[in-house]
């Protein structure tokens, strides 16, 4: 499983997040303003694709080893791109 210690200095993540894909072609996304945010410990990430319908479908960020991605619900496209982007979990 890829942590964010395996990672360069593209995001400066919390260190007990598991960035390892659930499949099916879920890609990471960050909100926007995840840094100036100041909710506590949310990290603005999300596992996120494209369904039919061309919303988006996400799933949660597990915490801990043996934690599962967990459905979040679908957010229209629209509001999706204006506030998440795409990046690499590498």
């Amino acid at each position: 499983m890829a942590t964010p210690r395996d990672r360069d200095s593209a995001g400066d993540y919390p260190e007990d997040l598991y960035l390892t894909p659930p499949g099916g072609g879920y890609e990471l996304y960050r909100h926007k303003s995840a840094e100036s945010k100041r909710t506590k410990n949310w990290h603005g990430l999300y596992w996120a694709r494209q369904n039919e319908e061309g919303d988006y479908e996400i799933r949660s960020i597990p915490s801990s080893l043996g934690e599962r991605s967990v459905p979040g619900g679908v957010l229209p496209k629209e509001g999706f791109e204006e506030h998440y982007e795409r990046v690499d979990p590498q």
